[in-house]
């Protein structure tokens, strides 16, 4: 009985050892196939519920990088939509440290702790990775809707204030601070309807209780083609390849250059080890190279950046400053 005993002690010892080195070498293990600093197991944080525009791109980057054998396995995606970006940040937080947790971050990270009193997260507190891309927005109506352009619906919301109807995403999402901006320059207003996932704002407006929505290209490039949507006008200066009919809203007439921009951005969790934040870095890098994500960039609507170091450190300051000012000037900001 005791050999046996001796027996099993030495099995589980050996078993003990083999799982130790397994262990050992998944962490070391790089993401991708060229074997960097990135763990093999990676969480994607995301601050949509699933659908929401954050959620998609998320899942298609990880795509594009499986496809083209940049990472050797489907990242799993964790949705955190509590707080408009707090309890995601929250998340990220808590785990400091984490080599294998980075988050897909959007000006909303920025914007929702400068409106709590006494946050106790910020953006400032995570590890910045890359900017991966910004995002024009559109401004789209229901097919066969009285209006063709945004201007009509400006003048429209002029005759008859806080009569028409946006629907967009939480009040600190990009959609959200763009009317404010342009509400405020216009000396227009209008109503704002909040859903959290664009499936249901999509809906509202083709029930007919929103007349416009913002958004990115991508949120509806499907449906402008089956002719349930129409584009009325693009933000900003630049006309999009997607659309390249629909005029810009400065094209227009109407001044956007406070508009904040809508970016994607990859960070990671504090503290963040820099062999991984460097293989990470090389990831996207060989990512925005493929001709997946050059042709998911032309069909979205995307302007690839992929600033990353003190060029991204400088970017996302710049925006804080934006944002912060923009907030505190429509008597929003809490933070202070």
């Amino acid at each position: 009985m005791n050999r046996t005993k001796k027996s099993l002690t030495v099995l589980i010892a050996i078993l003990a050892l083999l799982g130790v080195s397994a262990c050992g070498g998944s962490g070391s293990d790089s993401g991708s196939g060229s074997g960097g600093g990135a763990p093999g197991n990676v969480e994607v944080v995301t601050h949509n519920a699933v659908g929401g525009g954050s959620d998609v791109f998320t899942r298609q980057i990880i795509k594009v990088m499986y496809e083209n054998d940049i990472i050797d396995s489907q990242w799993p995606v964790r949705n955190v939509p509590a707080g408009d970006g707090i309890g995601a940040m929250s998340y990220l937080i808590e785990r400091a440290g984490n080599a294998g947790l980075l988050a897909q971050v959007t000006p909303t990270w920025v914007a929702t702790p400068m409106t709590v009193a006494d946050s106790n997260v910020n953006l400032d507190m995570l590890t910045p990775i890359s900017l991966v891309a910004t995002e024009p927005q559109v401004i789209v109506t229901k097919a066969g809707s009285e209006f063709t352009s945004f201007t009509q619906f400006v003048d429209a919301a002029k005759a008859a204030p806080d009569t028409l109807v946006q629907t967009g995403g939480s009040s600190t999402a990009n959609d959200a601070l763009t009317r404010l901006v342009l509400q405020d320059s216009l000396g227009a207003t209008w109503k704002f309807l909040s859903f959290e996932d664009t499936g249901s704002r999509i809906t509202a407006l083709l029930r007919g209780d929103a007349d416009i929505m913002l958004g990115s290209a991508s949120d509806v490039a499907e449906q402008v083609r089956a002719n349930e949507l129409a584009v009325i006008a693009v933000v900003g200066n630049e006309r999009l390849e997607a659309f390249p009919e629909v005029s810009t809203t400065e094209e227009q007439g109407i001044d956007s250059s406070q508009v904040p921009v809508q970016f994607r951005a990859i960070m990671g969790a504090p503290d963040m080890p820099e062999d991984a934040i460097q293989a990470y870095q090389e990831d996207i890098s060989a990512m925005v190279e493929t001709e997946g994500w050059k042709t998911l960039a032309s069909s979205d609507g995307l302007v690839t950046q992929n600033l990353q170091g003190q060029e991204l450190t400088d970017y996302l300051n710049n925006q804080t400053e934006i944002v912060g000012t923009l907030l505190g000037d429509l008597g929003l900001r809490k933070d202070q």
